[in-house]
């Protein structure tokens, strides 16, 4: 990212492009890539060809590991104040300062935590909130991207951890950091992998497996995604939500005045005959329905499309 270079030395000035200037003795000209060891950025750091002032420091260096860029126009106020023998040619000249460095960041310092977590008896999968606090260490270039915990306390009924990190390693521990934050279990729920309306059957490819925080999670929401094949939404169900027990319902697939099997089972004897619906009915559901051959109105339980299983004829 592009950030701008204020520095206190520099007062502020309107920049103004294809400036002539009178010809010097001698020539500077820009460093356009400058990787940086200090802590400061130096006058030498930006250009070439100084008789003087080279180590002049003009402001804090980036983060190790960070760039800076500094466009045409902080260029131009340098070379004013410091009243260097110096102008842009155009708007597009800039120098780009790059922090030599490691950096250790928040998501290695987190995620080595979290494979420390099985053991302390944590299984699954955790998120972590770190406390107030930089979270992340800085090493010197020469040194490899890497950190190892070295004690980790938790207190299982607050979900509140502390640890104790080195880097680059235990046998190597050029630098030492204490966090502390909460931990929160993760729950794998099903959701919807895209938006379904009122009617449509949900199946196995309709449903995507994703995380949340356990404590998000509402008693009525469906965890088994096996509780959700077969059914359909009782309205519109966007992609990537929790899906509730009311969300959704099973599909209608007998209709009032459909006609139907009706079967009758008791032991190895099984029979059939001929019934009109005279409600609609999911599967599982027990609806009235009439023998057509005996007129006579009976129930029984919708077992699949056009069929149901009866007590009696």
């Amino acid at each position: 990212m592009f950030r701008a270079l204020s520095f206190a030395l520099i007062s502020s000035l309107i920049l103004m492009f294809m400036i002539s200037i009178p010809g010097t003795s001698y020539a500077i000209s820009l460093k356009e890539n400058t990787v940086i060891n200090d802590n400061t950025i130096k006058l030498g750091d930006i250009f070439y060809g100084l008789k003087t002032n080279a180590d002049k420091v003009l402001g804090p260096a980036p983060r190790p590991g960070h760039d800076m860029v500094l466009n045409a126009r902080t260029l131009m106020k340098i070379a004013i104040a410091l009243d260097l023998p110096w102008r842009p040619v155009n708007s597009s000249e800039y120098v780009v300062l790059s922090r030599a460095g490691t950096l250790i960041d928040h998501d290695m310092i987190t995620e080595q935590i979290k494979a420390h977590l099985p053991e302390k008896g944590l299984n699954g999968h955790y998120d972590l909130t770190l406390g107030s606090g930089l979270a992340e260490m800085l090493l010197p270039p020469e040194l490899p991207s890497s950190v190892e915990v070295t004690n980790i306390n938790i207190m299982n009924d607050r979900g509140w951890f502390e640890a104790t990190l080195v880097a680059p390693s235990k046998e190597n521990p050029v630098k030492r950091i204490r966090v502390n934050g909460t931990l929160h279990k993760l729950i794998k729920i099903p959701v919807l992998s895209g938006a379904l309306t009122k009617g449509t059957i949900i199946g196995q490819r309709d449903i995507e497996m994703v995380e949340i925080r356990e404590q998000r999670l509402n008693h009525d929401v469906i965890v088994n995604p096996q509780n959700l094949i077969g059914l359909t939404p009782r309205r519109i169900i966007i992609a990537g939500k929790p899906i509730k027990t009311n969300d959704v319902k099973a599909p209608i697939i007998i209709s009032r005045g459909d006609l139907i099997t009706m079967t009758f089972n008791s032991g190895s004897l099984s029979l059939t005959a001929q019934g009109k619906a005279l409600e609609n009915g999911a599967k599982g559901d027990v609806i009235r329905v009439v023998n057509i051959s005996s007129n006579k109105t009976i129930q029984g339980e919708v077992t699949n499309t056009k069929e149901i299983i009866v007590q009696t004829f």
